[in-house]
């Protein structure tokens, strides 16, 4: 007989020493899989389960009780996930011959509307951000930017100056895919840019065509995660929308605007890649 303990035991060793998994992550695993540990106990009588013992019954008659005890939707997939990936490992070990939590769904989780900002708090936003500093023209051209154009954050951090056109007010950026889009950018955006290059040289001094578009303090690429930052604290004041994702609610502000402005859904799209 290999106990369930012995399995669980391997499973979050192998987590730890081979995957790498963090104390935090490691901690959720345990409390979620003993859990179903103390579950078997009482669900079998016995003081130890034999893993070779527990069907796709015992996963379904314990899913059920998280489920009469009130427990989340996302917290019975989340200790689904767990079981799934315990049993994955057991299976790849050749502990068992069939994977109890195979077939077995997931519970339909409820989907979240995008969090967007109204176009009064946008027009509110753009009015507060300052541009009289190196710093501040270039969060507002990085907000201005991203919202006019409804760029991805990963799009937005690669570009370089070449890919902008100022005299043809398009940017072109790199999708997923390595699709390339050329995005019409609006007079009033490219301003703030300007006004940022401006800023940025005389800081700097002169630069190459080939330089990143949007550099940090230090004079190199921005990262994603000072934009998140960045964007965050600017939007924080208008918008519970506010988050880690702050990027990715102007990318959805921009979209819901220019379908209340009566655009067409194929054309946003589009735009979005």
């Amino acid at each position: 007989m290999l106990s369930y303990d012995i399995c669980l035991n391997r499973f979050l060793s192998y987590l730890h020493e081979i995957r790498g998994y963090s104390a935090n992550t490691l901690k959720a695993y345990g409390r979620d899989l003993l859990q179903f540990r103390d579950y078997c106990r009482d669900y079998y009588g016995e003081p130890e389960t034999d893993i070779q013992r527990i069907d796709k019954l015992t996963i379904r008659h314990f899913l059920g009780k998280l489920s009469e005890e009130g427990q989340s939707a996302k917290t019975i997939a989340r200790k689904l996930a767990a079981l799934k990936s315990l049993f994955k490992y057991v299976m790849r070990n050749e502990w068992i011959e069939k994977n109890p939590t195979y077939a077995i769904r997931s519970p339909k989780l409820p989907s979240k509307l995008p969090v967007f900002i109204s176009q009064e708090q946008m027009r509110a936003l753009f009015r507060s951000i300052p541009a009289d500093t190196f710093i501040h023209s270039r969060d507002k051209a990085l907000v201005d930017l991203i919202y006019s154009t409804g760029m991805r954050l990963n799009e937005l951090v690669q570009l370089n100056i070449m890919d902008l056109n100022t005299h043809g007010n398009t940017v072109s950026v790199v999708g997923k895919g390595d699709k390339q889009r050329i995005l019409p950018v609006g007079s009033e955006t490219m301003k703030s840019i300007k006004a940022y290059l401006a800023f940025r040289r005389e800081k700097f001094g002169t630069y190459e065509t080939s330089s990143p578009l949007f550099i940090s303090k230090q004079n190199k690429r921005i990262s994603p995660r000072d934009v998140q930052y960045r964007i965050e604290k600017i939007i924080r004041a208008f918008s519970e929308g506010a988050r880690k994702n702050s990027p990715h609610v102007l990318r959805h502000s921009f979209a819901t605007h220019l379908l209340e402005n009566g655009a067409d859904l194929q054309a946003v799209r589009s735009l979005l890649g």
